[in-house]
């Protein structure tokens, strides 16, 4: 008699899984008769094993998993829920000495810990987190249960149910505090951020070129080493621009010359086959890299910077430095990273802000690593950081000039981008699909913008060897909406990236600015931080209406939007100055305090007028296609992209306030005087952003003579 197996799960999990949790869980299936198991993405079911298969509540944590993945939620807040709940029932289970989901009542255990009763280190936000995420799991999966299963399934699944409680957020005063906390903690954030947008954009496009340069110098280097056998290792040397003023000094190594020439610190066997250029130091195991010796000034005595990555490879924090770190240098690293705004000292967790988790993108060849502290220069590996540039330049520009979210900005794609000629000048935009939308959106860009994203293609090109990037599929979150591969810009070894890459590489770029809140807090720069930033600038500074504002974040509710774009402690303090000097000068300002919503809302619709995308207007180029966002006042407008080619225009307009402010003061028009003035400042502050886009031009044209000294 042949008695047919039971169909079982594919995968791999399941044999790691069986006997360990419930085997009817492990059963499940959809309505297509599809195992749910099989549906599960690798990095939920890789967390379950390592974190939770052996506690009390696994079964109740795999059971709700599973129910997720059938109503379709996105991988990322599947794992924000499950890596939400499992700490804290550990915390409880932990201090109430509780060994089985039995002993476990909620009414008692978690309603202790969210009035404060325990861990009064927690704070309100974890505290909330956990109610949030814990009600939100057990009434979607009770509501599955219901719904999908027949009366005997759901008797015997009820065992996994997380409990529901009977009290809820209103019970406890924590969530509300919770909330005020992390709006003014990243209003504060936002504060420390906001009036250094054009510095963190022009930072970014010095950088880049600078790292350009020395690739460019890196690769003309391997030319010349290749044409002279032995010349290896290669000294070579070259000026930066006369902004810089500095002279940087550089020697050209690969694996078979380093060794050879630092014969004292390798075994025998290893110097043998670097000489005979065996095994790993044949030549198609070569392996090209350059150590930085020196940089000396050319036109003072002032000390030479150098490169503005230096200290990262001297302190060895690039990459998952804490792996073979002794608990002395994890400290030390620890430490130094939270004076740039890294984690905090007392964390147990070792933060590792400049990591990319992508290969080929800011991460050192083994050879590298290994052997850092065998020279008294820098060695790195010039095209891994070339790639973490050109990427982290793109995201800048983008996220300081449209505010677009991260997912946005990773799927810009070659087949959604749009070109529009109007007026006989190319503009530009890219098509994608916002939070909480199904459709996709338009996202006007520059022509600096596409520049950027040029750079990138070529990088791409040159990387794949091909006339054309590759399509891969999207790997971040609310993949479901994009199932087709795509060519996708953010990608790097046929690999779309992920938001970790692009935060590591824009903090790379811009190491060493540092941003502290009025409390003299470091903060780090993160992608949403940019975008706050953008909208609080678009608001408060350039006066642009909230609905405005909300439809360039591609947000539907406007509140969240008036969050976003909240006053800061510094421009509320700023405002308050203001007001003062206005009151100082008798003026009634009873009109411009009391008018309510309506009445504002009426004055914007007086204004209702679409300008037109892309017209020419005073110092540069309106890029919105949505109502005027400043009453056809373009000077100074976060809507208008200054353009070099208008810079008469903005000192025209500087005598013009001169003239102003003379003849309105000479008439006692105080209010008209200031006026005059704010003029004359917006029109310096876009001549100041003009002069950095020249410069930065000219640095990209810039090609320096490399001088190279043969051994």
């Amino acid at each position: 008699m042949i008695v047919e197996a039971k169909p079982i799960p594919t995968s791999e999990w399941y044999p790691k899984f069986e006997g360990k949790v419930d085997e009817h869980i492990l059963h499940l299936q959809d309505a297509r008769g599809m195992f749910l198991l099989d549906k599960v993405n690798e990095r939920i079911l890789k967390y379950f094993y390592n974190n939770c298969i052996a506690k009390p509540w696994s079964n109740h944590i795999l059971f709700t998993t599973l129910v997720q993945v059938d109503k379709n939620l996105d991988v990322n807040t599947i794992y924000k829920y499950i890596r939400g709940i499992n700490p804290r029932m550990n915390d409880l289970f932990s201090i109430y000495s509780l060994h089985d989901m039995n002993e476990f009542d909620v009414n008692i255990h978690m309603y202790a810990y969210l009035k404060g009763d325990v861990y009064s280190e927690h704070t309100n936000s974890m505290r909330a987190d956990f109610l949030t995420k814990y009600n939100t799991l057990s009434y979607s999966t009770n509501k599955w249960l219901q719904q999908k299963l027949s009366s005997d399934q759901q008797t015997y699944f009820e065992q996994f149910l997380f409990p529901m409680p009977s009290f809820d957020s209103r019970d406890f005063s924590f969530t509300k505090l919770a909330l005020e906390e992390r709006q003014n903690n990243r209003k504060d954030e936002t504060d420390a951020i906001v009036p250094y947008l054009p510095e963190i954009r022009a930072t970014a496009r010095f950088r880049w070129s600078q790292i350009k340069r020395l690739r460019e110098a890196f690769h003309k280097a391997i030319e010349d080493a290749q044409k002279q056998p032995h010349s290896m290792p290669l000294d070579f040397n070259y000026d930066e621009p006369e902004r810089i003023g500095e002279r940087f000094y550089f020697r050209l190594w690969d694996k078979a010359s380093f060794v050879l020439h630092h014969q004292e610190q390798f075994p025998e066997s290893v110097l043998q086959m670097a000489m005979n250029r065996k095994g790993r130091y044949s030549d198609d195991n070569n392996h090209f890299f350059v150590e930085f010796v020196k940089a000396e000034r050319l036109y003072d005595e002032d000390d030479a910077e150098g490169l503005w990555f230096s200290e990262l490879i001297i302190e060895g924090v690039i990459g998952q430095w804490s792996q073979n770190a002794t608990q002395e240098e994890m400290l030390q690293k620890r430490s130094l990273l939270s004076i740039w705004g890294y984690g905090e000292e007392a964390s147990k967790k070792n933060p590792i802000p400049f990591f990319s988790g992508h290969k080929g993108v800011l991460n050192p060849s083994i050879f590298v690593s290994l052997h850092q502290d065998k020279t008294d220069g820098i060695l790195f590996d010039v095209e891994s950081f070339y790639v973490a540039c050109t990427f982290g330049l793109l995201a800048i520009d983008i996220f300081t000039t449209t505010g677009a979210r991260m997912n946005e900005i990773l799927q810009l794609s070659k087949e959604r981008i749009e070109r529009k000629q109007v007026n006989g000048k190319l503009h530009y935009s890219f098509r994608a699909i916002p939070k909480g939308r199904s459709e996709v959106e338009e996202f006007y860009v520059s022509k600096q913008t596409m520049d950027y994203v040029q750079d990138v293609y070529r990088m791409l090109k040159d990387h794949y060897n091909s006339v054309d990037i590759p399509r891969v599929g999207y790997r971040y979150e609310r993949g479901h909406l994009f199932p087709e591969p795509k060519r996708y810009f953010f990608q790097y070894h046929n690999k779309a990236m992920k938001d970790k890459t692009i935060t590591a590489c824009i903090r790379f770029l811009l190491h060493n600015l540092r941003y502290e809140t009025q409390e003299g807090i470091v903060i780090a720069v993160k992608s949403h931080l940019l975008r706050h930033a953008f909208a609080t600038e678009a608001v408060q500074r350039q006066k642009m209406p909230i609905d405005i504002v909300a439809k360039i974040l591609h947000q539907r509710d406007v509140n969240v939007t008036g969050y976003y774009s909240a006053p800061t402690p510094s421009q509320v303090a700023q405002a308050v100055g203001e007001y003062h000097d206005i009151i100082s000068s008798e003026i009634d300002i009873d009109d411009a305090l009391l008018r309510n919503p309506e009445e504002l809302q009426q004055e914007l619709e007086e204004y209702n007028k679409k300008v037109g995308v892309f017209n020419k207007v005073l110092g540069g180029t309106c890029v919105t296609d949505y109502i005027c966002p400043n009453k056809m006042a373009c000077l100074g407008c976060k809507a208008k992209i200054p353009e070099p080619e208008q810079e008469h225009e903005l000192l025209d307009v500087i005598e013009l306030s001169k003239n102003l402010e003379k003849h309105f003061a000479k008439n006692g028009l105080a209010v008209e005087v200031r006026k005059a003035k704010e003029m004359g400042k917006q029109a310096r502050i876009e001549l100041k952003e003009i002069e950095q886009i020249k410069q930065y031009r000219e640095e990209r044209k810039y090609e320096p003579t490399i001088h190279f000294n043969k051994r």
